[in-house]
């Protein structure tokens, strides 16, 4: 007669390594999730450096992420609110409304002259290395505008020149363009590669950071 038999202690301690994994799942899942969504921040910094022309701090720090919990196991990576331009950058698309636009359209119907409802360029006068308008122009556009001085800004279309609506500055008798309104709305291609990067990143590290995770999480569960 053969009898079979098993060692139930056996099957005890693997039920209680079950139960332990079980519990210790969605915490460490949670770990995982924010030490990715982490990766793939820092991920995206480095990139603006490589798809954008000398990136200004504001962009390369543009990217922020929300964490997951163990009751929410979603972690989501996405550019600050305050930098809409990078809509375009990832989606593609037609170039948004700019905030300094907003601006000198209001000190343009202030001063009579108000520009043609499309969208103004700076020119290279107007730009800093990165390619911006310089910053300090918009202090000096409102507190210089309409001025026959030196160096005062005139809003609008120059009389008998052809010359197109815009922002010029006086200077030795002549106006020098900064801003000028365009016919051409560049229809953007996608520059910034979001989710195919994010996704490569998630797929090198998510694995490993959540195989840590769970032995980190079993060694210490009671």
């Amino acid at each position: 007669m053969l009898t079979i038999t098993t060692d139930t202690s056996g099957l005890t301690k693997a039920q209680r390594f079950l139960g332990a994994y079980k519990n210790q799942l969605p915490f460490a899942s949670s770990v995982a999730l924010n030490q990715t969504a982490r990766d793939v921040q820092q991920a995206y910094k480095a990139q603006t450096k490589q798809s954008f022309f000398k990136p200004v701090a504001f962009t390369v720090n543009a990217f922020r992420y929300d964490k997951s919990t163990k009751a929410n196991l979603l972690a989501t990576v996405y550019p600050a609110k305050d930098r809409p331009y990078l809509s375009t950058q990832i989606f593609g698309g037609r170039r948004i409304w700019k905030n300094y636009e907003g601006l000198i359209r209001g000190l343009a119907s202030s001063s009579g002259n108000p520009l043609p409802d499309r969208k103004l360029y700076p020119t290279s006068l107007a730009q800093n290395a990165a390619g911006n308008p310089k910053r300090r122009l918009f202090g000096e556009l409102q507190s210089r505008l309409s001025t026959t001085d030196r160096g005062g800004y005139f809003i609008g279309t120059p009389r008998g020149t052809g010359r197109d609506p815009g922002v010029y500055r006086r200077s030795r008798g002549r106006l020098f363009p900064y801003f000028l309104v365009s016919d051409r709305e560049p229809n953007y291609q996608r520059r910034f590669p979001f989710e195919q990067l994010g996704n490569q990143t998630v797929a090198r590290v998510y694995t490993t950071y959540l195989s840590r995770a769970l032995d980190r999480a079993l060694a210490t569960a009671r």
